[in-house]
């Protein structure tokens, strides 16, 4: 959260140095470098964490699986980086239309080894249930990434903004890579001794790698895709291509990262959830419900008085972020009651990828990218801005209640509406009427004052409203009850 919050004020603070329309530019790069680092990391954390979590679950052999994911993730990245090295100019320049991305995309190339192989250790990690490592991993990344993107813009170097960019990328994949290799050397010391591995051969592991790979390309492309018609449509109902670049700039770096921030909570859960998920399926029994019973109460407790909290706040917050622009405040208050769905996405994806259901969460992502495109296609150049909103409303729902039907069919779970929904949404109101008590008492101070108190009194609410659930509880080792690791 630390982190996010910190990304969110950068591009706070470069759009007001910079202008919106910058960072309109620096979101479509960072799209394409995010696209580049996908295809050469074959969603390797997924299969990693689910795969050492399976192996773990029934004593097999950890060594055997990261052997494999090594071999895999140091092959499918190699190869992604001598094509990125060797394409470069010609991507820049027939592809993309700008020579100056050449130099950039050679930078980026060395970075993907470093990337792909701290992407498997920290899958090990989270398959271990050691979640301290990646935390560490991710802030010293982070870190030395903005770090040195802001030495070189504040240096006279002679390298174009998309190469500082590149090169900050770069420094922190490298150091993460080095933390990551540090630390797995270190866990081979208390590593148990291995067993007889499940998943035996190369063959049969390539075989249950497939579907995750193919699902986190088919989303990788789509995501390009959306990123790719948004701006042009805004162009075609925009008075000129700065207009156009603006309002994909504060939606990119502004209103999405504001909407996603709380999201953290339940991202770090997903993360948890994949080998958590795997192992519950695993053992059988009555354990799978179960924990989709506690992840679902979790996280419509959760979701719901985040939402609540944006209806409240929305508005204060987006004069914070951007008081150019009325754009970001009306537009995050306008999102705000679809955030249950987006939130809910985090945790279901990690239960069907811990239940390997790779192949139904594809084409779902798929049919959830479609609607997004259609609706962005459809909407925008009649009614301007106003129809990403509609694509975000439409891809979500109908996406996430797949998802939560298939999950819930998949477990033999049911879904407790009084307890998923109504509660929550009780509670989440009580809090809410706690901010708006403590916003009209301080309604003459400032914006900043009055938001800070306003979250503060309806989040101590919040946790002093909140009760354990006995299901599933986690030991303090990080061991769910359930389990038999």
């Amino acid at each position: 959260m630390i982190l996010r919050a910190a990304g969110l004020a950068f591009n706070a603070l470069l759009a007001r140095h910079t202008g919106t329309a910058a960072i309109g530019v620096m979101s479509l790069i960072f799209s394409l470098f995010d696209c580049i680092m996908v295809l050469a990391d074959g969603n390797i954390f997924v299969s990693t964490s689910r795969f050492v979590s399976e192996e773990a679950q029934s004593h097999g052999s950890i060594s055997h699986i990261m052997r494999l994911s090594f071999g895999f993730s140091a092959v499918l990245s190699g190869s992604f980086t001598v094509l990125s090295f060797a394409f470069s100019d010609m991507l820049a320049v027939k592809v993309l239309s700008s020579p100056e991305l050449g130099t950039a995309l050679r930078i980026l190339s060395f970075s993907l080894i470093p990337a792909a192989v701290g992407s498997c250790i920290k899958g090990y990690f989270h398959g271990i249930r050691k979640v301290s490592v990646p935390m560490i991993g991710e802030a010293a990344s982070f870190l030395c990434k903005w770090l040195c993107m802001g030495i070189m813009l504040s240096l006279p170097v002679n390298m174009s903004f998309y190469s500082i960019t590149a090169a900050s990328v770069f420094t922190g994949e490298v150091s993460g890579f080095l933390y990551y290799t540090a630390e797995y050397i270190k866990s081979l010391r208390c590593r148990p001794d291995d067993g007889i591995p499940v998943i035996k051969s190369l063959p049969e592991y390539i075989k249950l790698n497939l579907p995750i790979v193919a699902g986190g390309y088919v989303q990788m492309i789509m995501s390009a895709a959306n990123e790719t018609i948004v701006p042009a449509k805004l162009l075609e109902c925009s008075s000129s291509a700065d207009e156009a670049l603006s309002c994909y700039g504060m939606f990119e770096a502004m209103i999405i990262p504001a909407i996603f921030f709380p999201a953290v909570a339940m991202s770090s859960m997903s993360l948890i959830i994949i080998p958590e998920s795997a192992a519950a399926v695993r053992a059988g029994g009555k354990r799978p419900s179960e924990l989709v019973h506690e992840s679902f109460s979790k996280a419509f407790g959760y979701s719901l008085f985040v939402m609540g909290l944006f209806l409240l706040c929305g508005g204060r917050l987006g004069r914070l972020i951007c008081p150019e622009s009325t754009l970001v405040s009306r537009s995050i208050t306008i999102l705000a009651p679809v955030i249950p769905f987006i939130y809910l996405e985090f945790v279901l994806e990690g239960l069907l990828k811990g239940m390997g259901k790779q192949s139904f969460s594809t084409l779902n992502s798929l049919a959830e990218y479609i609607i997004r495109i259609a609706c962005v296609a459809v909407f925008v150049p009649l009614i301007g801005f106003n129809g990403v909103i509609v694509s975000y409303y439409a891809s979500n729902c109908v996406s996430n209640i797949a998802r939560i039907i298939k999950v819930c069919r998949c477990t033999d779970t049911f879904f407790d509406i009084y307890g998923f929904i109504i509660l929550p949404m009780i509670r989440a109101a009580v809090c809410c009427s706690a901010g708006a008590a403590v916003c009209f008492m301080l309604s003459h101070f400032n914006d900043l004052t009055v938001l800070a108190a306003q979250i503060s009194a309806a989040g101590i609410v919040y946790v002093l409203s909140g009760k354990e659930r006995p299901a599933g509880q986690l030991l303090p080792d990080g061991v769910s009850h359930h389990s038999s690791i």
